[in-house]
């Protein structure tokens, strides 16, 4: 974390939603413990709790949902960052995908403007732009507000209501989007990935040659502090994504780690997998619009971040996935 980062936000109350999370608890230790705020996480289920309360982290049990729970969390807070989100892809939940990605994220920014909130920083994803026709997709890239993808559709729509708070208000909004977070404690993109190859589940699709876009943990954490204390991020969206890298590179991470070659399938077998799994619900992370994306070499280039907030990857992908790897053998998901 920079100097400047940890000066600015010494002693300032700062409100995390989602702080139970994967994202959200690494940013709200990283905030109490480097940067020295006060800071209040907000959460459901905590699976770190004792590791956060040591840190010094205020838990705080809430439903998102709730508006006047939220807007007594507000209330004195400098500093609103909302990680808070339905995550649940390949299940169903359209209503509650909805209510807690977009109805709820714009409530949060009505009453984070209402008590005069300093800085609001929503954290989204690349999912947002749904699967556009270009392979490079910045910020210029319009988001897909009608994607099949329900998690991607539904962050698109949250950042469109809390836009539109922020321009009747005056709220100071940022965006985050990142990419595919990996690292210690990633659920899905590191715990979900190895156990896909343990499993011998098919995950390279033709020749694995398409792009994934790994970012690691504490590099979409320094994003998100920058974002939420350099003046040039007011009103503005930034990706944050390493380098993108084959799949079959990704995996190959995985199946070093656990000695199985990561499985692949030929496209055809591919697509009909994934359309059965848009009309049956198979219950797999598999849809015709993901296998476009998985076979494309698809880049989120982050020179935006670069050129207004200093941010750049510092964790690479294969320092990335040693810390991962230790982390899972000290969680007994990986053995000798």
């Amino acid at each position: 974390m920079s100097t400047t980062v940890s000066d600015t936000l010494r002693d300032v109350p700062v409100l995390v939603t989602g702080a139970s999370g994967f994202i959200g608890g690494r940013l709200a230790e990283r905030l109490a413990v480097e940067a020295g705020a006060r800071v209040v996480g907000t959460g459901r289920n905590f699976r770190d709790e004792a590791r956060l309360r040591a840190a010094g982290v205020e838990l705080v049990k809430a439903d998102l949902r709730d508006r006047d729970a939220m807007a007594r969390l507000c209330q004195g807070k400098q500093v609103v960052i909302h990680l808070a989100a339905w995550v649940q892809r390949g299940r169903g939940g359209e209503a509650e995908a909805h209510a807690i990605n977009v109805d709820a994220t714009r409530m949060l920014a009505e009453v984070a403007a209402a008590a005069s909130v300093q800085r609001f920083v929503l954290v989204s994803t690349v999912s947002a732009y749904g699967v556009p026709s270009v392979d490079d997709i910045d910020e210029t890239v319009p988001l897909d507000f009608a994607q099949v993808d329900l998690y991607g559709r539904t962050k698109a729509l949250g950042e469109q209501a809390a836009q539109a708070v922020a321009k009747r208000t005056g709220l100071a909004l940022s965006v985050i989007r990142p990419a595919m977070v990996v690292g210690p404690g990633s659920p899905g993109w590191t715990v979900g990935m190895l156990r896909l190859v343990q499993r011998g589940v098919p995950v390279l699709f033709g020749d694995g040659s398409g792009f994934a876009y790994p970012v690691y943990i504490d590099d979409v954490v320094d994003a998100i502090l920058l974002a939420a204390t350099r003046p040039e991020a007011v009103g503005e969206a930034f990706n944050v994504s390493g380098p993108s890298v084959d799949w079959a590179t990704f995996f190959g991470h995985y199946g070093r780690m656990c000695g199985k070659r990561p499985r692949k399938v030929p496209m055809a077998i591919a697509r009909a997998i994934a359309w059965a799994n848009e009309r049956v619900k198979l219950g797999i992370p598999l849809t015709t619009d993901r296998l476009k994306i998985y076979v494309r070499r698809l880049r989120y280039p982050t020179e935006k971040a670069e050129r207004s907030l200093g941010w750049t990857a510092k964790v690479s992908l294969d320092e990335g996935m040693r810390n991962s790897e230790a982390w899972l053998r000290s969680e007994g998901l990986l053995h000798p």
